[in-house]
């Protein structure tokens, strides 16, 4: 019982930290984002901050996540490469379409970068043509015979009627909040067990 009470009181520290760790994570994503956009054709940019891309539209390996939920629609994650002035390439997530014949990307764009986003995937699902579940970059790859993308950006601006998606974590300071409480709980639990516990064996 003792074991139980400490790795649930442990437990609950490591989610507050969690917490902890996100909002100082928002709080710098929010000062970077109003930043005004950086001209951005190499080397490693850094994350949120909003970025000018300079170079090319890579359309013949643009794929498509499917199963992505919009106002309660199933449509996609519309993903094109993007080669920059030194032949590197970052995948752009230009924003949630209904169906698999989105517009063309055509125009100069302003994106933030982000950090690799991670999906529940129960198996390795082979690409089927286009159609991807899940966003790798060594799979993309592989796939489409270019270089590995350096990194993942999000467009900063609607255009062609694509919903474009906004940066948060996937799992909120307040969700972390809540598990910690429910730790914390079940530590308070097995300390009252553990105390009613020993005044019965003591009589």
């Amino acid at each position: 019982m003792a074991i139980l009470i400490l790795i649930t009181f442990c437990m609950g520290l490591w989610q507050l930290s969690r917490a902890n760790n996100k909002q100082l994570l928002i709080e710098q994503q929010a000062k970077q984002e109003v930043l005004a956009p950086l001209q951005w054709a190499r080397g490693s940019p850094p994350l949120f901050r909003p970025l000018r891309l300079t170079g090319q539209w890579l359309p013949q390996a643009q794929i498509l996540l499917d199963h992505r939920i919009e106002a309660g629609q199933i449509g996609y994650h519309v993903i094109t490469p993007f080669q920059l002035s030194d032949h590197s390439i970052v995948l752009v997530n230009r924003g949630w379409w209904p169906d698999t014949q989105p517009p063309q990307a055509g125009y100069s764009p302003i994106v933030s970068t982000q950090a690799w986003p991670r999906y529940i995937e129960l198996a390795q699902t082979l690409p089927a043509d286009h159609i991807f579940q899940n966003i790798n970059p060594e799979r993309f790859a592989a796939w489409s015979k270019l270089p590995q993308p350096i990194a993942y950006a999000l467009m900063q601006e609607s255009k062609n009627g694509l919903i474009v998606q906004h940066s948060q974590p996937a799992i909120p300071p307040e969700r972390h909040l809540a598990y910690t409480a429910t730790w914390w709980g079940m530590c308070l639990a097995g300390i009252f067990l553990w105390r009613r516990f020993k005044r019965e064996t003591e009589l």
